[in-house]
């Protein structure tokens, strides 16, 4: 009841400073549904905006049209720019995250990262359902995390997954279809699995990536090695776009 208290004052806090600017975004785990209820109760105008990848599952594109009708609301879909996505796949191939962290970092940046880009023309803020829990990489995620660009706002931040499932539990909240195969984390198709017993949460995330970061970019940013091929990579994209 604490938790949920907090969650509740750090949704309204941002509701005030922030006003209509701040939507929420989601990948639709239960983490990002507990937040639309959350911000729903608080501001039934609140708008949800998701990135739709082009790669996502099937399950996740059916939990989408879900979730409208649960809330009877809208989805906001996001989605990359056609031309970087052909110019990515003809110079690296449809499944160029598989050949290095630098590829696969490429990949998000082009699906997820830049897309994302495109709402800070009418957005301040989003709320996003990260937990210190989730990884080593979010031990220390802050509530308000301000920087360059949108203000990213955890109000479940302190929660554990526990805490997660009861909280969809007790408000009845619909759930991924793909959690009862064993999925802890939900991504893109290719780039999630179900997690093995004795497994972290975020172990189904590029399981074959053994020394990486389980983050595609979109909260957190690689090491500076891999960042930095991966704006070469970038760069050699743009200019193909750029050309045709």
């Amino acid at each position: 009841m604490i938790l949920v208290e907090h969650a509740n004052a750090i949704v309204r806090d941002a509701f005030g400073e922030f006003g209509e600017h701040i939507h929420v975004l989601t990948s639709f785990q239960r983490e990002g549904l507990v937040i639309i209820d959350l911000a729903l109760r608080a501001n039934p105008n609140c708008k949800i905006v998701t990135i739709d990848t082009g790669r996502l599952p099937v399950a996740t594109l059916k939990m989408m049209e879900l979730v409208e009708s649960h809330f009877g609301i809208p989805v906001d879909r996001i989605q990359p720019d056609a031309a970087e996505v052909e110019a990515m796949t003809s110079l690296h191939g449809m499944d160029l995250f598989r050949e290095s962290v630098a590829n696969r970092m490429l990949c998000c940046e082009v699906r997820k990262v830049r897309p994302l880009k495109r709402l800070e023309s009418g957005a301040k803020a989003v709320f996003v359902g990260l937990r210190r829990g989730q990884a080593q990489s979010r031990a220390e995620v802050p509530v308000f995390e301000r920087g360059a660009g949108l203000v990213r706002v955890s109000p479940l931040a302190e929660w554990s997954a526990e805490d997660v499932l009861q909280y969809t539990k007790d408000r009845g909240l619909p759930e991924h279809p793909l959690y009862a195969a064993n999925y802890r984390t939900i991504g893109c198709e290719p780039c999630t699995r179900a997690v093995l017993a004795g497994e972290h949460e975020r172990a189904g995330r590029w399981w074959w990536e053994d020394e990486a970061d389980k983050e595609c970019g979109l909260h957190f940013s690689a090491d500076g090695r891999a960042m930095r091929k991966v704006d070469f990579l970038l760069s050699e994209l743009l200019n193909q776009v750029t050309a045709k």
